[in-house]
């Protein structure tokens, strides 16, 4: 989440994450007052991501630690639709509202997953998943590793192509998404390779500097890795490509089917059609929610 000067919730100096979701006064009431009260001033770290890994240690091993983490993200995000609420439509809300709206969250996702479960028991025999209809879903990266997936739109007629990325942890959370690209391209491929360069930009702009970059561009990914000889047309954009992944602590490079880069197809989609360039942090756009919903097998849509 990229954040300006100023909090829009209580008018502090400050709106990065670590202040919007720990150190703002509403937020600190909410955490306390909540179920799981946390005190969020102990929590808070230098960033998001040292955020949720000072929980994690706090839960991890104890009775039920999976539903407190997720209680946990319905809380950010429901602090993060309240920043919303605040800034774009003028609405204050109290904090007791605010829990009233996070635990309406989680009683709807603990309904649906009931419901999901009686249903699988009433048929008497479990639900064929997705995996096992032979449709790849997005695999999570191993902890403390962010997976980037790439994806780019191409038009063969005017060769405008557009070029899409999406950043993910462990627990499939959006670390951020974005897309542009107003250059002409001789192939979809060269595209493709585009769009790895221009993730690979976003990971040292964003500081990501332990990531596995993803693409269902096999053959590129092929020519990255030296399995394969370089396209002579491609020789600039893959030469780039090398130079910024040295700047890089780690990076790994894997060719998934399309199945699995659903999330980064549809951002170079939106960017194609918008014709711009877009970036976004810890919270992306509504359209892009629901595919990383689906990604983690979360049932929760908006």
């Amino acid at each position: 989440m990229r954040v300006d000067n100023v909090c829009g919730v209580c008018g502090a100096a400050d709106e990065s994450e670590t202040h919007l979701f720990f150190r703002c006064h509403l937020s600190h009431l909410f955490w306390y007052s909540s179920s799981l009260q946390l005190n969020s001033l102990e929590l808070a770290g230098a960033d998001f991501l040292s955020n949720w890994e000072s929980f994690w240690t706090r839960v991890k091993g104890r009775d039920h630690a999976e539903g407190i983490m997720q209680e946990f993200a319905f809380g950010l995000w429901r602090l993060w639709k309240n920043r919303n609420e605040v800034v774009f439509n003028g609405v204050h809300r109290q904090p007791l509202e605010i829990l009233d709206s996070w635990r309406r969250n989680i009683a709807e996702f603990n309904e649906a997953t009931l419901c999901q479960t009686a249903g699988v028991q009433a048929r008497g025999r479990p639900r064929t998943s997705s995996l096992e209809r032979g449709v790849c879903r997005w695999v999570k990266p191993a902890f403390g590793t962010l997976k980037v997936n790439t994806d780019a739109s191409w038009c063969g007629k005017s060769f405008r192509t557009r070029v899409g990325w999406v950043c993910r942890d462990f627990a499939g959370l959006l670390h951020g998404a974005g897309g542009s690209g107003a250059e002409l391209y001789h192939s979809a491929a060269a595209g493709e390779a585009a769009a790895i360069r221009t993730a690979l930009m976003a990971c040292i702009d964003y500081g990501y500097d332990n990531v596995i970059i993803e693409s269902n561009a096999k053959v590129i990914i092929q020519m990255i890795r030296h399995e394969l000889v370089f396209d002579f047309s491609l020789e600039c954009i893959l030469g780039d490509i090398e130079v910024l992944a040295r700047r890089l602590r780690s990076v790994s490079f894997s060719a998934v089917p399309r199945e699995s880069n659903v999330a980064a197809h549809s951002v170079a989609k939106f960017v194609f059609k918008e014709g711009r360039k877009f970036g976004w942090d810890y919270i992306g756009p509504e359209f892009l929610f629901n595919i990383l919903a689906q990604d983690v097998n979360l049932p929760i849509r908006i």
